[in-house]
Protein backbone atom coordinates (compact mmCIF):
# COMPACT_ATOMS: atom_id res chain seq x y z
CA UNK A 1 0.00 0.00 0.00
CA UNK A 2 1.39 3.45 -0.91
CA UNK A 3 2.68 5.67 1.89
CA UNK A 4 0.34 8.51 0.86
CA UNK A 5 -2.68 6.19 1.31
CA UNK A 6 -1.43 4.95 4.67
CA UNK A 7 -1.04 8.53 5.82
CA UNK A 8 -4.56 9.32 4.68
CA UNK A 9 -5.78 6.40 6.79
CA UNK A 10 -3.96 7.74 9.83
CA UNK A 11 -1.34 4.97 9.96
CA UNK A 12 1.85 6.06 11.74
CA UNK A 13 5.02 5.55 9.69
CA UNK A 14 8.74 5.99 10.35
CA UNK A 15 10.16 9.36 9.28
CA UNK A 16 12.56 7.61 6.89
CA UNK A 17 9.64 6.06 5.02
CA UNK A 18 7.93 9.43 4.62
CA UNK A 19 11.16 10.97 3.34
CA UNK A 20 11.51 8.17 0.78
CA UNK A 21 8.04 8.97 -0.53
CA UNK A 22 8.87 12.67 -0.80
CA UNK A 23 12.01 11.94 -2.80
CA UNK A 24 10.13 10.00 -5.45
CA UNK A 25 10.39 12.47 -8.31
CA UNK A 26 10.65 12.12 -12.08
CA UNK A 27 14.09 13.37 -13.09
CA UNK A 28 13.86 12.30 -16.75
CA UNK A 29 13.12 15.81 -18.07
CA UNK A 30 15.59 17.94 -16.09
CA UNK A 31 18.25 19.79 -18.13
CA UNK A 32 21.48 17.89 -18.69
CA UNK A 33 24.70 18.96 -16.95
CA UNK A 34 26.85 21.28 -19.06
CA UNK A 35 29.59 19.19 -20.72
CA UNK A 36 32.58 20.97 -19.21
CA UNK A 37 34.36 21.71 -15.97
CA UNK A 38 32.57 24.48 -14.09
CA UNK A 39 34.04 27.11 -11.79
CA UNK A 40 32.36 27.35 -8.39
CA UNK A 41 33.53 30.92 -7.71
CA UNK A 42 32.71 32.40 -11.12
CA UNK A 43 29.70 30.33 -12.17
CA UNK A 44 28.02 28.45 -9.32
CA UNK A 45 28.11 30.80 -6.34
CA UNK A 46 26.89 33.77 -8.44
CA UNK A 47 23.73 31.73 -9.15
CA UNK A 48 23.26 31.15 -5.42
CA UNK A 49 23.95 34.83 -4.73
CA UNK A 50 21.49 36.16 -7.33
CA UNK A 51 18.68 33.62 -6.97
CA UNK A 52 18.83 32.11 -3.49
CA UNK A 53 20.67 33.98 -0.75
CA UNK A 54 18.18 36.84 -0.33
CA UNK A 55 15.82 34.22 1.17
CA UNK A 56 18.40 31.68 2.37
CA UNK A 57 21.26 33.76 3.71
CA UNK A 58 22.37 35.66 6.80
CA UNK A 59 19.31 37.94 6.90
CA UNK A 60 16.58 35.38 6.15
CA UNK A 61 16.50 31.59 6.45
CA UNK A 62 13.21 30.50 4.94
CA UNK A 63 12.53 26.88 5.74
CA UNK A 64 15.40 27.11 8.24
CA UNK A 65 17.80 26.69 5.33
CA UNK A 66 20.67 28.92 4.19
CA UNK A 67 23.13 28.74 1.30
CA UNK A 68 25.94 31.15 2.13
CA UNK A 69 28.24 28.50 3.64
CA UNK A 70 29.11 24.90 2.81
CA UNK A 71 27.98 23.53 6.17
CA UNK A 72 24.56 25.14 5.80
CA UNK A 73 24.08 24.46 2.08
CA UNK A 74 24.81 20.73 2.39
CA UNK A 75 22.27 20.30 5.18
CA UNK A 76 19.52 17.74 4.54
CA UNK A 77 15.95 18.98 4.43
CA UNK A 78 12.53 17.36 4.69
CA UNK A 79 12.87 16.63 0.97
CA UNK A 80 16.04 14.59 1.25
CA UNK A 81 19.74 15.40 0.80
CA UNK A 82 20.04 18.89 -0.69
CA UNK A 83 23.40 18.42 -2.41
CA UNK A 84 24.76 14.91 -3.03
CA UNK A 85 28.33 15.16 -4.39
CA UNK A 86 28.59 13.17 -7.61
CA UNK A 87 24.82 12.71 -7.92
CA UNK A 88 22.96 15.79 -9.12
CA UNK A 89 19.92 13.67 -10.00
CA UNK A 90 19.56 12.71 -6.33
CA UNK A 91 20.02 16.27 -5.04
CA UNK A 92 16.83 17.97 -3.88
CA UNK A 93 18.22 21.40 -4.80
CA UNK A 94 17.97 20.31 -8.45
CA UNK A 95 14.50 18.84 -7.95
CA UNK A 96 13.29 22.16 -6.53
CA UNK A 97 14.91 24.28 -9.26
CA UNK A 98 13.15 22.10 -11.84
CA UNK A 99 9.76 22.29 -10.06
CA UNK A 100 9.67 18.54 -9.42
CA UNK A 101 8.43 18.85 -5.83
CA UNK A 102 4.88 20.12 -5.27
CA UNK A 103 4.76 23.72 -4.01
CA UNK A 104 8.55 23.83 -3.61
CA UNK A 105 9.63 25.60 -6.80
CA UNK A 106 12.92 27.44 -6.24
CA UNK A 107 13.25 30.32 -6.69
CA UNK A 108 9.55 30.62 -5.81
CA UNK A 109 7.35 32.18 -8.50
CA UNK A 110 6.40 35.84 -8.14
CA UNK A 111 3.65 37.96 -9.66
CA UNK A 112 6.13 40.86 -9.94
CA UNK A 113 8.05 40.73 -13.25
CA UNK A 114 11.80 40.40 -12.75
CA UNK A 115 11.55 39.82 -9.00
CA UNK A 116 11.78 36.04 -8.90
CA UNK A 117 12.58 34.23 -12.12
CA UNK A 118 13.14 30.48 -12.61
CA UNK A 119 16.68 29.35 -13.33
CA UNK A 120 17.49 28.84 -16.99
CA UNK A 121 18.37 25.44 -18.43
CA UNK A 122 21.98 26.65 -18.66
CA UNK A 123 22.06 27.61 -14.98
CA UNK A 124 20.56 24.27 -13.92
CA UNK A 125 23.09 22.54 -16.17
CA UNK A 126 25.90 24.43 -14.42
CA UNK A 127 24.60 23.40 -10.97
CA UNK A 128 24.24 19.78 -12.09
CA UNK A 129 27.77 19.70 -13.51
CA UNK A 130 29.18 21.20 -10.31
CA UNK A 131 27.45 18.58 -8.18
CA UNK A 132 28.41 15.71 -10.52
CA UNK A 133 32.03 16.92 -10.46
CA UNK A 134 32.17 16.57 -6.69
CA UNK A 135 30.40 19.74 -5.44
CA UNK A 136 33.64 21.39 -4.31
CA UNK A 137 32.94 24.49 -2.20
CA UNK A 138 35.64 27.17 -2.44
CA UNK A 139 36.01 29.49 0.55
CA UNK A 140 35.74 33.21 -0.14
CA UNK A 141 33.43 32.84 -3.16
CA UNK A 142 31.11 35.49 -1.71
CA UNK A 143 33.75 38.18 -2.35
CA UNK A 144 33.91 37.50 -6.10
CA UNK A 145 32.48 40.25 -8.29
CA UNK A 146 31.46 39.19 -11.80
CA UNK A 147 32.75 41.41 -14.56
CA UNK A 148 29.85 42.90 -16.54
CA UNK A 149 30.62 43.83 -20.15
CA UNK A 150 28.58 45.46 -22.88
CA UNK A 151 29.05 42.67 -25.44
CA UNK A 152 28.28 39.75 -23.15
CA UNK A 153 25.69 41.20 -20.79
CA UNK A 154 24.22 44.56 -21.86
CA UNK A 155 23.98 44.32 -25.64
CA UNK A 156 21.59 41.30 -25.55
CA UNK A 157 19.26 43.29 -23.28
CA UNK A 158 19.32 46.36 -25.53
CA UNK A 159 18.85 44.25 -28.67
CA UNK A 160 15.70 42.69 -27.27
CA UNK A 161 14.23 45.75 -25.53
CA UNK A 162 15.53 48.73 -27.51
CA UNK A 163 16.52 47.48 -30.95
CA UNK A 164 13.19 48.27 -32.63
CA UNK A 165 13.51 52.02 -32.00
CA UNK A 166 17.24 52.43 -31.39
CA UNK A 167 18.83 50.10 -33.92
CA UNK A 168 21.48 51.10 -36.42
CA UNK A 169 19.04 52.38 -39.07
CA UNK A 170 17.53 55.83 -38.30
CA UNK A 171 17.43 55.44 -34.50
CA UNK A 172 14.91 57.60 -32.66
CA UNK A 173 16.42 60.64 -30.96
CA UNK A 174 19.55 59.83 -32.98
CA UNK A 175 20.45 57.42 -30.18
CA UNK A 176 21.68 54.00 -31.25
CA UNK A 177 21.84 51.38 -28.52
CA UNK A 178 23.44 48.36 -30.15
CA UNK A 179 27.14 49.23 -29.98
CA UNK A 180 29.25 50.32 -27.03
CA UNK A 181 30.53 53.37 -28.90
CA UNK A 182 27.00 54.57 -29.75
CA UNK A 183 25.69 54.14 -26.20
CA UNK A 184 28.63 56.03 -24.70
CA UNK A 185 28.22 58.79 -27.31
CA UNK A 186 24.55 59.35 -26.52
CA UNK A 187 22.23 61.10 -28.97
CA UNK A 188 20.71 64.40 -29.98
CA UNK A 189 17.40 63.74 -28.25
CA UNK A 190 18.97 62.18 -25.15
CA UNK A 191 22.32 63.84 -24.69
CA UNK A 192 25.16 61.93 -23.05
CA UNK A 193 23.48 59.21 -21.00
CA UNK A 194 26.48 57.41 -19.47
CA UNK A 195 29.07 58.64 -16.97
CA UNK A 196 31.34 55.65 -16.56
CA UNK A 197 31.73 54.68 -12.90
CA UNK A 198 28.93 56.96 -11.68
CA UNK A 199 25.37 55.62 -11.72
CA UNK A 200 23.87 58.78 -10.21
CA UNK A 201 25.20 60.91 -13.07
CA UNK A 202 24.06 58.47 -15.76
CA UNK A 203 20.63 59.48 -17.07
CA UNK A 204 20.34 56.11 -18.80
CA UNK A 205 19.24 54.63 -15.47
CA UNK A 206 16.40 57.14 -15.22
CA UNK A 207 15.38 56.27 -18.78
CA UNK A 208 15.44 52.47 -18.40
CA UNK A 209 13.64 52.79 -15.05
CA UNK A 210 10.72 54.45 -16.86
CA UNK A 211 11.12 57.66 -14.87
CA UNK A 212 12.21 60.17 -17.53
CA UNK A 213 9.07 62.26 -17.97
CA UNK A 214 10.64 64.26 -20.80
CA UNK A 215 10.38 61.20 -23.03
CA UNK A 216 7.17 59.94 -24.67
CA UNK A 217 5.92 56.53 -23.54
CA UNK A 218 8.10 56.31 -20.45
CA UNK A 219 6.86 52.77 -19.69
CA UNK A 220 8.06 51.59 -23.09
CA UNK A 221 11.61 52.50 -22.07
CA UNK A 222 11.39 50.55 -18.81
CA UNK A 223 13.49 47.42 -18.36
CA UNK A 224 12.88 44.63 -15.85
CA UNK A 225 14.31 45.15 -12.33
CA UNK A 226 17.08 42.57 -12.76
CA UNK A 227 18.06 44.08 -16.09
CA UNK A 228 18.27 47.55 -14.52
CA UNK A 229 20.50 46.21 -11.76
CA UNK A 230 22.79 44.66 -14.38
CA UNK A 231 23.02 47.96 -16.28
CA UNK A 232 23.89 49.70 -12.99
CA UNK A 233 26.66 47.19 -12.29
CA UNK A 234 27.99 47.70 -15.81
CA UNK A 235 28.17 51.47 -15.30
CA UNK A 236 29.70 51.09 -11.83
CA UNK A 237 32.44 48.88 -13.29
CA UNK A 238 33.37 51.48 -15.89
CA UNK A 239 30.87 50.83 -18.72
CA UNK A 240 33.24 48.71 -20.81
Amino acid sequence: MKISLLLALGVALPIAAVAAEKKSVDTSKIPLPVPRKVDFVKEVYPIFKDACISCHGPEKQKGKYRMDSKEAAFKDTDYGPTIVPGKSGDSSIIHMCCNLIDEMMMPPPSDKPGKSEPLTAEQIGILRAWIDQGAEWVAGADSYVKSVTFEADIKPIFQQACGECHGAAAPKGEFAALTLEAVLKGGKGYGKVITAGDVKKSSLITIVSGQDEDLPQTEKHKLQPKQIELVKKWIEQGAK
